[in-house]
């Protein structure tokens, strides 16, 4: 018997232990399934520099919304700015720098229903011309805690102004803007910015418009568009610009006329010349017609019927034994009233008044 009690007693404290870890899980006492430092927030979004004329630098970025784990990011206490300040000359894009603390960005209140304001973020520096600068940005826990991962970087080139660009306008085609500019030279690029009614500034693609012209079609009938443009100073991903040119303002109008009239008939009356042509009824952007007329000897067409509104007119303004020619035109309803091309010519010869007949005298016989 003494023999089988150890083997007892192991046996019952395994049990034991087995049925205390059970009671344990059962009250919610657990181990954190992942290490802390994959709960740190992970890395900033978008970092990016904008550079002014004045050789101002601005450093934005949007929050994290995931932590290192790619799971939800549940606290963010504050952005800390690191930076290196280089030379131009020697400068190598992969060798070591040293950083130095800059600025603390602390996160804005979150929003209702949000864990963490996404921002956007931004700090703001001077830099020179002739210096390299290195930056870094990483968010950290309220506790005071960043994982190495979650550091971005941005390399920022110091670079003097362009200065003012030559020339920019902008003018109004059929449901189009055409932005013509002066060409950049190597090392730059234009920057073409369009603001529309009720919205923000936006900077148009001109990627594949490097001739020095740029059409927008993006835009409505009866809308107004502004846009300016500024020359860029591009180095790496650093860009430094110049002061924007004159604003250009342009009212987008229907410049497109109506398809023109096919055919078109005249024939004398005793009333005067009845005029039929091709109806566009069917067509709704048609407001109505032009009837134009040439008389013989004549060069130019005169307008007689302005926005006739049916495919029939009368021309009770010719004299008779007269020739006269037609034209008729079509116009929409835009704005500008454009007007189609004219219709074939049509002539007619108008009738000649009767002349009262030759009557021999009438002789009274009792006379």
């Amino acid at each position: 018997m003494p023999i089988f009690a150890p083997r007892r007693v192991g046996l019952l404290a395994g049990l034991l232990a087995g049925l205390l870890a059970l009671i344990m899980v059962g009250c919610g006492v657990k181990t954190h399934p992942y290490p802390e430092s994959s709960v740190l927030p992970g890395p900033p979004r978008r970092l990016a520099q904008t550079q002014d004329e004045n050789g101002q630098l601005w450093l934005t970025w949007l929050a994290p919304t995931l932590n290192m784990a790619n799971r939800p990011l549940l606290t963010l206490d504050h952005f800390e700015v690191w930076g290196s300040d280089n030379p131009i000359k020697g400068y190598c894009d992969g060798c070591p720098v040293e950083f130095r603390k800059l600025a603390e960005v602390y996160i804005k209140p979150a929003p209702p229903g949000l864990n963490v304001h996404e921002g956007p973020y931004q700090w703001v520096t001077k830099i020179a011309s002739d210096r390299v600068y290195r930056f870094k940005v990483a968010g950290f826990s309220d506790r005071g805690a960043v994982n190495p991962q979650s550091w971005r970087e941005i390399t920022v080139y110091g670079q003097p102004s362009p200065g003012a660009l030559p020339s920019f306008a902008a003018e109004l085609e059929d449901l189009a803007v055409r932005l013509t500019y002066s060409r950049p030279r190597s090392g730059q690029r234009i920057e073409i910015q369009k603001l529309a009614p009720g919205q923000n500034w936006v900077s148009l693609d001109t990627a594949g418009s490097p001739s020095g012209s740029l059409v927008d079609l993006n835009v409505v009938y009866g809308q107004t568009y502004i846009y300016r443009a500024r020359l860029l100073n591009e180095l790496g991903e650093s860009f430094a610009p110049g002061p924007f040119a004159p604003e250009q303002i342009v009212k987008v109008v229907d410049q497109t006329p109506p398809r023109p009239i096919a055919f078109l008939d005249a024939s004398a009356t005793p009333q005067g010349v009845s005029l039929r042509w091709e109806s566009l009824a069917l067509e709704e952007e048609v407001a109505g017609y032009r009837v134009y007329r040439r008389l013989a000897g004549q060069t130019t067409f005169v307008l007689i019927g302005d926005l006739v509104a049916e495919n029939i007119f009368l021309d009770s303004g010719v004299k008779p034994g007269e020739t006269a020619y037609y034209q008729v035109t079509a116009v929409d309803k835009s704005p500008a009233a454009n007007e189609s091309r004219p219709s074939p010519e049509a002539s007619v010869l108008t009738i000649p008044e009767e002349s009262e007949p030759d009557r021999p005298p009438i002789i009274d016989p009792g006379l």
